[in-house]
Order: C-alpha cells, then structure tokens, then sequence
C-alpha cells in the first residue's frame, strides 16, 4: 500500500509539472499539487498513519476518509455517466461554451476542441446558429468570444451565422446570458446544443434547464489526456457547490 501511495505521488507529480508547463496556474492545476504532496506525505509516514488508525480518534478518521473518498468516486461516476452526445443536428442553435485563450488570443487546446467539435456540427447543421460566450480571462487583451469567432471564421463558418456573448465568465452565466442575446436576435431558442468536453456535460445540462431553456441536448467533444484528471477533479468540486450550495 505505501508503494502504491509513492506511484500516485510520482504519476500525479509527473502530470501537474507537464500541465504547468502548457498552462497558466488554474483551481485544477492547484488540487493536482495539493494531492501530489498529500499522496506523498501519506506514503513517507505510512507506518504512522496505520498506528494511529488503530483506535481513539485516528481509528473514526480514518473510515470518514474512506466515506469521503467513495463518496468522490461515486460522484465522478455519476458526473461522467452524462459524458455523451445527444444531439440530434436539427437543433436551431448551438452554444459553444468558452475555455480559455492563450496568451496569443488563439484558442487553448481544450476549447479547440470544443471549436472543431461545433464545425463539425454546423456542417451538418448549416441551418444553425452558433452563440459563442465568453468574456476576458486572465492575461488576455480579447474576450473568449472574439477568440472563437475569429477561428471560426478562419475555418470557413459564415460570420453572420456567429453571435457573440462577451459577459459571461462561468458557465450559469454562458448559458443565462446566451438564452437573453438569442431571444434579442430574434433566434428560436426552444432547440438547442451545447458543445463542451465529457466531464462538463452533466453541469453544463443543469445550468442550461436552470437559464430557462426547453429542450436541451449535448455535443461532447474529446479531452487531452494531460488535463484530464485536473478538469475532473475541479469539475467535482463544481459540482459539489452547485449541490450543496446552489452556486
């Protein structure tokens, strides 16, 4: 068991060191470092822990550790059970939900993603329009509206069929402000996808019912194996306070 606690400190370290290279500091980034060094810790004094998980307080702790970590599994299980495509490529609109910009103002890796995940769609779906929301994120000098628009376009999507939402900075506000610049355009919201990677569907589903739309569907696209574990470690966190506290 102490080797295998070392392993996961070695492969969680690996992954936050290659993360941090390709990114800027982020809530995933911090937890991959925080149990890095938890795994750790845990491993070197092994023997200490098994010692004083025999009784008294130690012997209770250790059981609420082990609810809280099936607990944890659990609620990844439930989150990524929603990680698929419904949609049915009749939908009026598409939502492609913002991710981030490089500090070129290009679109990150994730969210290039999402971005050729919604080509694809309106190839299919010409019939569509695509709201992109997003506002400024950290060190950038565009919006991620902007950001998405002008790799749309680059990529041969009409720029009039592309409506741009430049306020929202989390994804309740993507889905609410979206539903209200629809709604301003004159656009039939009663059918729509969104466009977002597997482990952020299930959230992404509430926030959109929760705006106000009718029938929602969904466009998972893939992740890049390195950000994976982080984005699902923060996406429980995420789910947890729209749980818990309604956030």
């Amino acid at each position: 068991m102490q080797v295998f606690f070392y392993f996961l400190s070695f492969i969680f370290f690996i992954n936050s060191v290659i993360l941090s290279l390709r990114k800027s500091f982020t809530l995933g980034l911090a937890i991959m470092f925080i149990l890095t060094f938890s795994f750790f810790i845990f491993a070197r004094f092994f023997h200490f822990w098994e010692i004083i998980s025999q009784d008294g307080i130690g012997f209770y702790l250790k059981y609420i550790v082990i609810l809280g970590v099936l607990a944890f599994l659990f609620l990844v299980s439930y989150i990524l059970s929603y990680a698929k495509t419904t949609t049915t490529y009749n939908e009026t609109a598409i939502i492609v939900l913002g991710c981030g910009l490089e500090s070129d103002g290009t679109p990150s890796y994730t969210l290039k993603n999402r971005l050729d995940g919604c080509i694809n769609y309106y190839n299919k779906n010409p019939n569509s329009y695509i709201v992109v929301t997003g506002g400024y994120s950290r060190g950038n000098k565009i919006t991620e509206a902007d950001g998405m628009k002008n790799y749309l376009v680059e990529n041969g999507i009409p720029e009039n069929k592309i409506i741009c939402e430049f306020q929202a900075t989390n994804t309740k506000e993507n889905f609410v402000n979206s539903l209200q610049i629809l709604k301003i355009s004159g656009i039939n919201a009663d059918s729509i996808v969104f466009v977002t990677n597997s482990f952020h569907c299930y959230r992404a589903g509430v926030y959109a019912k929760q705006a106000g739309f009718k029938n929602v569907n969904s466009l998972s696209v893939k992740t890049d194996w390195i950000v994976f574990i982080p984005s699902v470690l923060r996406e429980v966190c995420g789910v947890a306070m729209m749980m818990f506290f309604k956030y």
